[in-house]
């Protein structure tokens, strides 16, 4: 009979194989022994399948490699692509992280294992830098929620912190909870539904206030551990527009806002959406698409009266009169 381990790690992954190999690394070297790394290949070409081999030798039996269904003839998404692996993976507890991110700290999965079961938490998360090209350029992801993150310590640990109820929709108003650091008891994630697979980008977002809402112990670690790569070359951004990233994240919070029962949470999410809808009015304004522009601000106002909407729906309405006066038989754009 084989022992299942304490914790899996589930890593979504496509056409990135030195990435990948980097983060495999930084798995075999964290100091916890006991657990398993899943890598969910999400249709990678035959090149970097072929890849793998190579990789695999530095590896041990605790990694294995799902590869994509022969019944799917199109990738799938990372949020297809980690649900499988969630299902496939037997420890109690499942970490996250992006392929072309890695872990700075080796005591990652040690110190979250050892708080979760020490304190009775479901849902763990640690803080995070961002860097870009290989510099660093913001040490402390979680920096403008470091107040609401960091008020309860938990005793007995230097650096983690319990995020109470209160404290979880303050903390993510303009942050988000990112993959990268993020542990939670698979009981949890199942009572969540998972990742929602019709995102292909801000999967994260969604996931992230759906765990905090059902979450009944949140812990919070404030040491950075990971790195988060924002270089856009690496990333999945990098297939989209800036509009169509901010759909996505729309999207997100629009499922997220559904589904989840505090109403605190919820605000969170129509605020995002708010705040999505003026950066896509600003676009249109830009653009000369003050039809577009306005309505985007209205329906902005609408979720979440802001100062921003408001400039944004004067500057759009006055900017169309002026148009029209100018040149009356112009066609706006939608």
């Amino acid at each position: 009979m084989i022992r299942e381990p304490a914790l899996s790690v589930v890593i979504a992954t496509r056409d990135r194989a030195a990435c990948l190999a980097r983060l495999l690394r930084c798995v075999k070297e964290q100091y916890l022994h006991d657990f398993e790394c899943i890598v969910v290949d999400d249709g990678s070409s035959a090149e970097t399948v072929a890849a793998y081999d190579e990789i695999w030798r530095e590896l041990d039996e605790r990694f294995r490699l799902l590869p994509r269904p022969p019944d799917e003839r199109q990738p799938g998404g990372p949020s297809r692509a980690r649900n499988r692996g969630i299902k496939a993976a037997r420890g109690e507890f499942i970490a996250f992280c992006d392929d072309d991110d890695r872990w700075v700290r080796n005591d990652h999965l040690s110190v979250a294992l050892r708080t979760l079961k020490a304190h009775g938490g479901d849902l763990y998360f640690a803080n995070l830098q961002t860097s870009r090209n290989g510099s660093v350029i913001g040490p402390d992801f979680y920096g403008t929620a470091r107040a609401p993150l960091t008020r309860n310590p938990v005793r007995g640990e230097t650096d983690v912190f319990e995020v109470s109820r209160q404290d979880r929709a303050v903390s993510m108003k303009y942050m988000f909870l990112h993959c990268d650091s993020t542990v939670a008891s698979r009981h949890l994630l199942e009572a969540c539904g998972l990742y929602w697979e019709k995102l292909m980008m801000a999967e994260d977002r969604d996931l992230g206030l759906r765990l905090l809402d059902r979450a009944e112990k949140v812990l919070y670690r404030s040491t950075v551990v990971a790195d988060y790569d924002r270089t856009i070359q690496t990333g999945l951004c990098r297939s989209y527009t800036e509009d169509e990233i901010r759909q996505f994240i729309i999207l997100a919070m629009l499922h997220a806002e559904t589904v989840i029962q505090d109403g605190a949470l919820r605000r969170v999410a129509r605020g995002y959406r708010a705040w999505m809808l003026v950066e896509l009015a600003q676009g249109a304004l830009d653009a000369g698409q003050n039809g577009r522009a306005r309505e985007l601000a209205l329906q902005s106002i609408l979720l979440r009266p802001t100062a921003a909407a408001f400039g944004l729906l004067a500057r759009s309405t006055v900017g169309g009169l002026t148009n029209t006066a100018v040149a009356p038989n112009r066609t706006e754009a939608p």
